[in-house]
């Protein structure tokens, strides 16, 4: 099942978790930092929301929102800003940034963005975790998603005790196996687009003439239909 849209707070699975009498010791903060991890190690595309921000640059840098999980597109006056590929783009000598064409370029470092204008008003597309009003991060709708983090937390809280021999080995290897097999069921099912969004990277794929501008026009009509015109 690919992911519905809807979203629900990871808040609730916690509970679950530590209402649990194997996991009596196990304390909220712990819990929410394997879940993150579990996040992160799936790191599906589905599981995460597309935001816009705009921001201003400040001599050339600009903080990037805590948020972000991870880029999409940048652009500055309408216009898309590329990678750096200058070796000098950090420097603080204005004339060390690889912009003689009139592009604009920005580069990443330490959550900080630099770009190649000095004070411009930027507008940044990424890829976010969303939370809900208790800062919780909310997942998608998806039982194999809730069972994975539920069992990833389960089995990292009791691998140390475990190792100490404190769990016995059939039950410690039971939660590892859950573990194990909604991890790699909700990755497989998060992956998976539906049959619209294979049609638009099917349309991006199948063309006969490369579409050399894509990228300036922030891909907006890579997903269409490519349309040739027949003489006879």
């Amino acid at each position: 099942m690919a992911h519905n849209g809807k979203h629900t707070s990871m808040g609730e699975i916690l509970w679950r978790v530590l209402n649990k009498p194997i996991c009596s010791d196990l304390t909220l903060e712990q819990a929410s930092e394997y879940a993150l991890e579990f996040l992160k190690l799936i790191g599906a595309p589905l599981s995460y929301i597309d935001k816009t921000e705009e921001l201003q640059l400040c001599d050339y840098k600009v903080a990037l929102p805590a948020d972000l999980i991870d880029i999409r597109g940048v652009r500055c006056n309408g216009r898309a800003m590329r990678y750096a590929t200058d070796l000098y783009h950090v420097s603080n000598d204005e004339n060390n940034c690889d912009s003689y064409c009139g592009e604009y370029t920005y580069i990443v470092q330490n959550c900080v963005l630099t770009a190649s204008k000095k004070d411009e008003c930027i507008e940044i597309s990424y890829k976010a975790i969303p939370l809900d009003e208790n800062s919780y991060p909310m997942i998608p709708d998806n039982e194999s998603y809730r069972m994975g983090i539920e069992y990833y937390v389960m089995y990292r809280f009791l691998e140390p005790l475990w190792m100490m021999g404190k769990i016995p080995d059939k039950v410690f290897q039971h939660i590892e196996q859950k573990s194990l097999w909604y991890k790699g069921q909700a990755g497989s099912s998060l992956m998976l687009g539906n049959m619209d969004q294979l049609e638009s990277a099917m349309n991006g794929l199948n063309r006969l003439l490369i579409n050399n501008h894509a990228y300036e026009v922030f891909y907006k009509n890579y997903g269409e239909k490519e349309r040739i015109k027949r003489y006879y």
